[in-house]
């Protein structure tokens, strides 16, 4: 190959990388990150959507306790499991399910001391029966409570109230807060002359959904076991959802 043909060839090659580019750009050829004029330019508008749906609670969780407390482990024992069993025995009588009742067993054991704060050697067993009960009548609540207290509970650590499933109400809290960002999109662009166009994302935040809690606070209770009044009220579902639209 002569030295002329290998001149031509090399600025054929250079005569077509210049065509790859603009008509007198002095920028190199692009090679990543490279973004077209339209999608630099796009313009999107922000919004927060959010829904809220009122219900009324269909059951009610309440946490009771059934304590022992004595210096033979023995005796705890025995007189825990006999008012477990009252208590249980008097909870189904008023109508609640086995399968509703769920247990919590454990044992300790806590050292006496004397007034001078001197170990004295002594030992005194706590025996603790913990129920969870489900109540889905919820005009029994109150009965409940005052039959339990008088078959021997000792403690009832507060009543939550819950959907027991709240699908249907976050599916309405949801399809609500949607729509509400479509009109606060709409309201917005508006104002500003321009026309909302296609979602380019969307996300859902959490809110308010009425789950039983683990447990409520502590009571002593005391007296003759009467029925407690009780207000059921009503829970708030909501959810928060943010959404970008394109502006047309």
């Amino acid at each position: 190959m002569s030295r002329r043909t290998i001149l031509l060839g090399m600025a054929a090659a250079v005569a077509l990388l210049a065509g790859c580019t603009a008509a007198g750009s002095s920028e190199p050829p692009c090679e990543v990150n490279c973004y077209g004029a339209e999608a630099a330019q796009q313009r999107t508008l922000s919004v927060t959507g959010e829904g809220k749906v009122t219900v009324t609670p269909d059951i009610a969780v309440s946490y009771l306790s059934v304590i022992s407390r004595d210096p033979s482990l023995s005796a705890a024992w025995d007189d825990n499991n006999a008012r477990t069993a009252a208590v249980i025995a008097a909870l189904q009588g008023k109508g609640v399910a086995a399968e509703d009742i769920r247990s919590n067993f454990n044992v300790n054991q806590q050292e006496e001391y004397d007034r001078s704060g001197l170990l004295t050697g002594k030992i005194t067993y706590i025996v603790t029966h913990s129920l969870t009960v489900t109540i889905r009548d919820l005009e029994k609540v109150g009965g409940l409570l005052g039959a339990a207290q008088a078959a021997g509970v000792d403690t009832i650590g507060g009543v939550a109230f819950a959907l027991e499933d709240p699908a249907a109400a976050i599916r309405e809290a949801r399809a609500l807060a949607v729509a509400n960002a479509r009109e606060r999109a709409e309201e917005l662009a508006a104002g500003l002359g321009v026309t909302v166009g296609k979602v380019i994302t969307i996300n859902e935040y959490g809110g308010s959904i009425p789950y039983p809690a683990d447990r409520d606070y502590a009571t002593g209770v005391g007296g003759g076991g009467s029925s407690v009044p009780i207000s059921v009220g009503t829970w708030e579902v909501s959810l928060s959802v943010g959404v970008v639209f394109e502006i047309e």
